[in-house]
């Protein structure tokens, strides 16, 4: 399932990131800023496991979200990116 991408699990700047966290800041800084659902579907991940450690990583400034609106009515989309 999540073991995909696999990457460090430390480095000295961000300390101990889970294996879960570390597919997801690899995701993000390599294909760039997607939707909770696109990494879902990317890291073949429930969604609640995901928001979870999108907001933990959120905490730790490691990166942010934004929201897009394309015009139409409902809902923007909300996007999860790296933060630099």
């Amino acid at each position: 399932m999540a073991d995909k991408i696999i990457i460090e699990n430390y480095t000295e700047s961000q300390g101990y990131l889970s294996p879960i966290q570390s597919n997801l800041i690899k995701t993000l800084k390599n294909v760039g800023p997607l939707t909770r659902r696109e990494l879902v579907k990317k890291l073949e991940t429930p969604r609640t496991t995901i928001y979870d450690n999108l907001v933990k990583l959120q905490k730790r400034k490691l990166i942010e979200k934004f929201s897009r609106t394309d015009g139409k009515r409902g809902r923007p989309l909300v996007f999860w990116k790296f933060k630099d």
